[in-house]
């Protein structure tokens, strides 16, 4: 029995099926099992604080206004 080493193209084909086998268990790990919903706004924070009655409409207002402000680089 005689013993030859493979061509190249085989070592190439063979790395390129495991490269490909990995990817696809990435890509069907990250489908199946999402990072979840982004964190909420801030704008949506203080709406959400707003309806629970932790704010008064002054306060809810002002602080509004300095989420606008900051958003447009403007803070003061």
């Amino acid at each position: 029995m005689m013993w030859t080493v493979a061509p190249w193209w085989h070592w190439l084909s063979m790395a390129g099926f495991w490269l490909v086998v990995v990817l696809v268990a990435i890509w069907a790990t990250t489908r199946l099992f999402p990072a979840g919903d982004p964190p909420p706004s801030a704008r949506t924070i203080l709406d959400e604080r707003l309806a629970r009655g932790e704010l008064d409409i002054d306060e809810y207002r002002h602080l509004r206004h300095e989420l606008t402000a900051a958003g447009q680089g403007r803070n003061t």
